[in-house]
């Protein structure tokens, strides 16, 4: 592990809005077709020491930086296809986790037409700006459909990385007769009718239909065959066992459904911004009359929002960590009757690592809400979460660029809290 000075406090506050300079209404960001790669042919990577950095040798300075600036999301397919090649010929050449993720930019890079009118659908849609959809499904699964996997018993699938209970709230807002044709019954989502771990039983036998493959690349169809017999055991003896049996074997039949899952990930989001953001956040960063974000793309601009519009991105966030982020918000900048200062992308990663208060001989940060009332998260959570937003925004950045970055000095460690987060006051110094 790296080690790191321990910065002065006001120092590592007062850092980061000095890149406020960065005009947010036009940000170094790429267009949606440019963050997906366009299939283009992959240089010949087989006689290269090292896939993921070395090019071959007759590769000139300008075709380099070509690839590096203009051709980067292909190159990385390309490279991570020259990974999945080598531990084909020599099994054991790469670790597990290389593997996964090698699989995951190869798979994320098909099928990338369908993917980019959905999220240009969803966009419309929902005033969601597609760069921090394509960001925010980047840092789940970088847009690989990933199969049904337990996830600390929440049991997301997809590309989108939806649990039982989201999928339903999504599910529940369609016509009855997409409904019907989806399988899905007429259901309750409360926790008590579908809890996230209600999909564990099939999960368990659908494992078993894996056989060599790594469990990440489970499909719809290691599910085919599962009974109602087979599983409704585990569920408790209620009058609606058959609807749960029918809501989750539509769940995992369909949740690596590409349009399904990424409109359904910007319903979930959608949800979270309408309900829990803060309106000033809401209404800041917007494009006014007849202007929009200035770059020509293959489709027009299609939200108001800027495109790192910051109340989106706390929308991400609370995915992420849950709503309380926004009263974490509201204690570092001392917020009153809902008067929120004003905040860009890097003030709110800055909240995100900053807020709240150590609590002496604990893992976990206090704070307080406008009322008074006190709130606490793990120290853990904090650090996932502000790393979680600086790493949407980097997904969908212009290669030369550098616009946030992840604020933790010593990575995200489930227990204890740093040294250097330790004195800090939780609140936005004056």
């Amino acid at each position: 592990m790296k080690s790191y000075l321990l910065v002065p406090l006001t120092l590592c506050l007062h850092a980061l809005p000095a890149m406020s300079a960065i005009s947010w209404d036009n940000p170094a960001v790429l267009c949606p077709e440019e963050i997906l790669p366009s299939g283009l042919a992959c240089p010949d990577l087989s006689r290269v020491e090292n896939p993921y950095t070395d090019f071959p040798d007759a590769t000139t300075k300008e075709e380099i930086t070509d690839w590096k600036n203009n051709k980067a999301a292909d190159l990385k397919v390309c490279r991570n296809s020259e990974v999945l090649r080598r531990e084909q010929i020599k099994a054991g050449s790469f670790s597990a986790a290389t593997l996964e993720q090698a699989w995951m930019v190869v798979d994320g890079g098909k099928q990338v037409k369908e993917k980019l009118a959905a999220i240009q659908s969803a966009s419309l849609k929902y005033g969601i700006p597609p760069q921090i959809l394509i960001g925010a499904m980047k840092q789940e699964s970088l847009m690989s459909s990933l199969g049904v996997s337990p996830d600390g018993g929440n049991y997301s699938c997809g590309m989108s990385q939806l649990n039982i209970q989201e999928w339903c709230q999504s599910m529940n807002r369609l016509p009855e007769e997409e409904r019907a044709a989806l399988g899905w019954p007429a259901i309750s989502c409360d926790e008590a009718v579908l809890p996230t771990d209600i999909v564990k039983p099939f999960y368990e036998i659908a494992i078993k239909n894996v056989g060599n493959r790594p469990s990440y690349q489970l499909s719809a169809e290691d599910f085919k065959g599962i009974t109602s017999k087979d599983v409704t055991s585990s569920f408790s003896n209620t009058s609606i066992q058959d609807k749960r049996f029918l809501a989750v074997t539509s769940f995992v039949h369909n949740c690596q459904n590409i349009p399904l899952s990424i409109s359904f990930k910007a319903q979930t989001l959608k949800s979270l911004f309408d309900n829990f953001v803060p309106k000033s956040l809401k209404d800041a960063e917007l494009y006014t009359e007849g202007k929009t974000f200035p770059r020509v793309c293959k489709d027009a601009y299609s939200a108001r929002a800027y495109p790192l519009h910051t109340g989106w991105l706390l929308a991400v966030a609370m995915y992420n960590a849950g709503p309380v982020q926004a009263k974490l918000l509201e204690h570092y900048y001392q917020v009153k009757n809902n008067n929120f200062p004003a905040i860009n992308p890097l003030g709110l990663i800055e909240a995100l690592h900053w807020g709240g208060k150590w609590k002496k001989g604990s893992d976990t940060v206090v704070f307080k809400d406008q009322d008074g009332d006190k709130l606490s998260q793990r120290w853990f959570k904090s650090c996932i979460v502000q790393r979680h937003v600086a790493r949407v925004i980097q997904h969908v950045t212009l290669p030369a660029e550098s616009i946030a970055k992840s604020l933790d000095q010593e990575g995200c460690k489930m227990t204890g809290v740093p040294e250097y987060r330790q004195v800090s006051s939780g609140i936005k110094e004056k």
